[in-house]
Formats: structure tokens, C-alpha cells, sequence
């Protein structure tokens, strides 16, 4: 049975247990069918001199031409092992995989640190150009994975290359990064338990570290701002203090962090006209929710975007993984659901090409 034809201003969220038993009907007979075995090789390629490593994965069973995914990284120093659990998954579907060390980190050369969004964004250029450079793949059929900070990598990647055939991005993008920042400050100095008072004292020193960002000036007075903080007795700003200290990048690097508060992916998501999975969960706390979904559905509708598909789950956090309450050991669980979603998405939309 075939969904419904949709508007491209018409996005329709459908609840998560009817969507995954969907979903699952449509591709378990698909997946019996299909062999888990693989083939892995470490591979080298480059964006300019920087040289990233990573792995291809391609499953056994494939024949012709398969398509591909690139999985790439949220913030902060990610090497590629998280991504292999997806990777097989995703094989049993007939799709190849590359995931890679991002740059600084593992056995890739560079620094994450001093990356701008275009150095990480031609990182993910890069691994498409090398799966275009294997002849078992489909290079109409290449797409990108990502997750938070990857959700604004992936849009600016796709809007340059123009040659992106997919996307599956969790938790990010829409909003602009200065606007999730914004909001995951906001979310932190509620957990605090800051007053209303409070807040605005905080938000007066994160203004500081933005104005910083943005024209790369006065940085000695925001340093000066954290470290009277820091040496104060018993003040509350403390642990925004020791973060921003912690954070704040060097005058010489200040120009490839300054995109953290000018990045727009508005005018990149409007030429994102390819199908597209974006998954969010509603108690996010480090991403609005809401506002990137409506970046979202207003880029896309510019795009004239009619295989975009938003999926919102009830109670889960950042990443898809339910938080609120959880006491368990080790990383809170993914919502029900979060597995068959994508790979029922794969299926019907890039394998059988609906």
C-alpha cells in the first residue's frame, strides 16, 4: 500500500507505534532475503592536505550498482566506531558505508578544533567523491547521515555539492546553530534552577562569548568577564564560566568558530530537493525541536521538497534517546522505533525508489 501523495507545505506526523508497524511490514519480508555478511577495508582520502582515514563497508551480497551513505559527526572529538552498528544494518538493505575518524581524532590527520563549518562540510564532499571513485556504486544513490551538529555539515555539504542524492539527519539542523545554542543555554540554566534574574545575568556573559564569535573583538574583556567569575567567592555563574573558558577559541582561531553564530541553513535547505528523513525527539533539551521543524518544513517547501519526511518521538531527547527518568548504567536507550524507521524509510524511498 502506497502513502498518500503529499503538498510540499504538507507534512503529516504520524504516531510512532502505527508509522514503526508500517514500516516493519513493508521490509520484513525484504530483510529475510537479505545477507548480513560484509567486506571491510581501511581507506585513506583527502580534503585538500588533510589526509582523513576511515572505513568502506560493502555488503557481500550485492550486486550492480548499490547506493551509499556517509555517516557523519555530531560536535566535538568522534571517532569513526559508532558507526558500524548502523553500517551493518544498513547492508543488510544492499547499501555500502563509509565512516570515517573525524579530522584530529583517531588516525586522522588535522584538528576538529580549528575546522570551520566549510573544512567539515568538504570532509563529507570528500568521502562522497571517494564513493563515487568505486565502481559498485550507484553514484546517484550517495546520501549523508548525521547527527546534532551534523544536521548543519550535511545541509551545507549538499547545498555546495548539489549531487546528494539522500539525507537521514537526527536532532539537527533547521534552526540555525546561534538559535540552538541559544536554547540548550537556556534549557541548562533552567536545570540550574536559576531565577528569572539569574537567567538574564547569564545570558548577559553568553552575549559576551557570541560578540566574541562574531567579529573575533574583545576578547580580553570576555576572558577578564570569566575569570572574575572564576575567582569570585560562591557565585552562581561559576559553571557557565568554566565552560565558556573552556570553549572560547584562540584570536587565531576565532574566524573558523565565527559560524556558530552566523550560519543561516535557511538558504541550503532550500536546495535540499532530494528525499529526506529528519527524526526528533520532543524533550530535546540541546536543539529546539519545534522552531527546526519549522525551519525545516518552510526550506523545504521552497525547495518544492515532496519526499521529505518528519518523524517526531514522544518523550525522547537529544539523539533520540529517552533521558527524562532514566536510571539505568551507560547511555539512555533510542525511542521504540528509531531502527525500523530509518530502515523502512531506506527501503521504500532509495531501494524501491518511491
Amino acid at each position: 500500500m502506497k502513502p498518500e501523495k503529499r503538498n510540499p507545505a504538507c507534512y503529516k506526523y504520524v504516531s510512532k507505534s502505527a508509522l514503526t508497524i508500517i514500516l516493519v511490514f513493508v521490509c520484513c519480508n525484504y530483510l529475510i532475503a537479505q545477507s548480513s555478511e560484509t567486506s571491510m577495508r581501511d581507506i585513506v582520502f583527502k580534503n585538500g592536505s588533510v589526509e582523513l582515514q576511515g572505513t568502506f563497508m560493502m555488503p557481500e551480497a550485492a550486486q550492480g550498482h548499490v547506493p551509499a551513505i556517509v555517516f557523519l559527526h555530531g560536535s566535538g572529538p568522534m571517532t569513526r566506531a559508532g558507526f558500524k552498528p548502523y553500517a551493518e544494518e544498513f547492508a543488510k538493505l544492499g547499501f555500502a558505508s563509509l565512516f570515517y575518524d573525524k579530522r584530529g581524532t583517531g588516525s586522522s590527520a588535522g584538528s576538529w578544533l580549528t575546522a570551520s563549518l566549510e573544512d567539515l562540510a568538504g570532509d563529507a564532499l570528500a568521502a562522497v567523491n571517494y564513493l563515487k571513485s568505486q565502481k559498485n556504486i550507484d553514484p546517484d544513490r550517495i546520501g549523508l547521515w548525521g547527527i546534532s551538529q551534523a544536521g548543519w555539515i550535511a545541509t551545507r555539504a549538499a547545498a555546495e555539492s548539489g549531487k546528494i542524492g539522500f539525507m537521514i539527519l537526527i536532532s539537527g539542523g533547521g534552526a540555525s546553530s546561534k538559535e540552538s545554542e541559544l536554547f540548550s543555554y537556556e534549557k541548562a540554566f533552567e536545570d540550574l534552577g536559576w531565577s528569572e534574574s539569574q537567567k538574564k545575568d547569564g545570558f548577559k556573559v553568553v552575549d559576551l562569548y557570541f560578540h566574541y564569535l562574531s567579529t573575533g573583538k574583545d576578547r580580553d574583556k570576555l576572558i577578564s568577564c570569566l575569570d572574575d567569575i572564576l575567582t569570585s567567592d560562591s557565585n552562581f555563574l561559576e559553571p557557565l564560566a568554566k565552560r565558556l573558558k573552556q570553549i572560547t577559541p584562540s584570536q587565531e582561531n576565532q574566524q573558523n568558530w565565527s559560524w556558530i553564530v552566523s550560519y543561516d541553513p535557511t538558504p541550503d535547505i532550500a536546495k535540499v530537493n532530494f528525499p529526506v528523513l529528519l527524526m526528533f525527539g520532543d524533550k530535546d533539551k540541546e536543539h529546539p525541536t519545534e522552531l527546526a521543524v519549522e525551519k525545516w518544513k518552510e526550506g523545504l517547501k521552497k525547495a518544492g521538497n515532496d519526499k521529505a519526511s518528519i518523524m517526531i518521538f514522544p518523550g525522547a531527547g537529544h539523539g533520540i534517546r529517552m533521558k527524562e527518568d532514566y536510571k539505568g548504567e551507560g547511555r539512555p536507550p533510542f525511542a521504540d522505533g528509531y531502527a525500523e524507521v530509518m530502515v523502512g524509510w531506506l527501503l521504500y524511498h532509495i531501494i524501491q525508489g518511491n
